[in-house]
């Protein structure tokens, strides 16, 4: 009988395993297209394991307001959870950001908006977690890491920056 893989379990297999083939990878000749298919599904998974939350915490309102409303105007999401089987205490990031496109704004030093938010659990009750301090942003203006704005201005900057519908990338 087999036993089944926990989560935690999963997670460091397929990061040992993301590492063996990141560095078959490297070498020469050993980019096979099974490798590279596989380091992909690899990623995928794990990306899909922080994506969930540790056992007894849920993704706060504010951050999931966030994360729709970027959708809904086009940007991109992602929510990342301490990995399965963290010993400390849990933390969510979220990531919401754009590519600018051409002539979108003229004089532009950067090429994207990027804005990433933290909630942590420290001094919290089990289960919840609260807005940390800093929240770190790149901007077409400030192209290099700075800190950010408030959630309500990121979500205003995304309000008047909605991402083109005409197909192009972002």
């Amino acid at each position: 009988m087999t036993a089944v893989e926990t989560p935690a379990q999963e997670y460091t297999r397929l990061t040992g395993e993301r590492g063996e083939l990141a560095a078959a990878l490297r070498k020469a000749g050993d980019a096979s297209p099974e490798n590279r298919d596989r380091l992909a599904s690899v990623d995928r998974r794990l990306r899909e394991l922080v994506a969930s939350p540790p056992p007894g915490y849920v993704l706060p309102k504010a951050a999931a307001d966030l994360v729709t409303h970027a959708q809904v105007h086009g940007w991109l999401t992602l929510v990342q959870w301490t990995p399965p089987g963290y010993g400390g205490e849990p933390f969510v990031s979220v990531q919401v950001g754009r590519l600018l496109h051409a002539g979108e704004q003229s004089g532009a030093r950067g090429d994207r908006w990027t804005y990433n938010v933290t909630w942590h659990s420290r001094d919290c009750a089990p289960g919840r977690v609260r807005l940390f301090g800093r929240h770190l942003a790149t901007t077409p203006e400030q192209p290099w890491l700075h800190d950010g704005p408030s959630v309500k201005a990121i979500r205003a900057v995304i309000t008047q920056h909605p991402a083109p519908r005409d197909g192009g990338a972002s």
